[in-house]
């Protein structure tokens, strides 16, 4: 018997071709079938409903959504922040009372299945989670051009696509990426690639800061820089860091992180 032939078979040219037409067909049904548990990696809840701002938005839905809402010194904006991956608003709260106590509001939300949040994390589970956020941001009689928009690292995916269906007064943008496939590789192979910022933002005349480390070791600093120069907008800025990466930057530039969003906020048009 001959067992290479049993095992592999006969040898061909168009074998090859084949094989790695099978490969990718598998991988890219594993992409499309399994993308979302990789990407997203909620953590174990921080916090109760006893932290400080605490919310319920749409709490009569069927989604509800857990939030905290630091209000604005009068005069100031408020900021809507989407915060990234393996965290929860319960672990962001010396930068939420930063921001604050720089008098700008703080509504800052958790995606599905994050901290007190219930449900399941999809890209269009936290566009609606964004788009709920927006509407209890209005409700509250926060209008549009007091509204800014900041999301860090997966963030920036439910921020600029807010941005892209409403008119926002600016968009912030910190470690922001083009795309998720893009993180990986340098083009999007698969099919059912999650939140394409980069196409997205060409399309936004929202005034546009990004805040990105040149040393990010986890989303590149050409991610930031691509939807930097993508932006129509007018008006807009790329702040690059040095010293420090992903996961730490506001553990090492907090101050400079801060006083950049500051100053932009401060000198967009009244």
């Amino acid at each position: 018997m001959n067992w290479k032939n049993l095992l592999i078979g006969k040898w061909s040219w168009k074998r090859p071709f084949i094989s790695l037409a099978s490969i990718y067909i598998l991988l890219a049904l594993f992409a499309v079938s399994c993308a979302d548990k990789i990407i997203f990696q909620p953590p174990a809840p921080s916090y109760s409903s006893s932290i400080p701002g605490y919310t319920t938005i749409a709490p009569n839905s069927d989604q509800p959504i857990a939030a905290i809402h630091l209000k604005a010194k009068p005069g100031k904006p408020t900021i809507l922040f989407s915060h990234g991956n393996a965290e929860d608003i319960g672990q962001l709260t010396d930068i939420f009372t930063a921001l604050n106590e720089r008098g700008f509001g703080v509504i800052a939300y958790d995606y599905p299945g994050y901290g007190l949040t219930q449900g399941k994390p999809t890209e269009e589970s936290t566009q609606i989670a964004i788009q709920k956020t927006w509407d209890y941001a209005l409700a509250s009689g926060i209008p549009p051009s007091s509204i800014i928009l900041l999301g860090r690292s997966i963030g920036s995916g439910p921020s600029i696509w807010l941005a892209s269906q409403n008119q926002p007064a600016a968009l912030i943008l910190i470690s922001p990426l083009k795309s998720v496939y893009s993180i990986p590789f340098k083009y999007p192979i698969f099919p059912g690639d999650r939140y394409p910022n980069l196409k997205r933002i060409k399309n936004i005349h929202t005034p546009l800061l990004v805040i990105h480390s040149e040393n990010d070791e986890i989303i590149s600093f050409s991610h930031g820089k691509a939807i930097h120069e993508a932006s129509p907008a007018k008006i807009k800025s790329l702040k690059p860091l040095t010293e420090t990466g992903h996961n730490d930057m506001f553990y090492h530039k907090s101050d400079e992180i801060f006083d950049t969003i500051t100053t932009f906020i401060n000198n967009l048009p009244k």
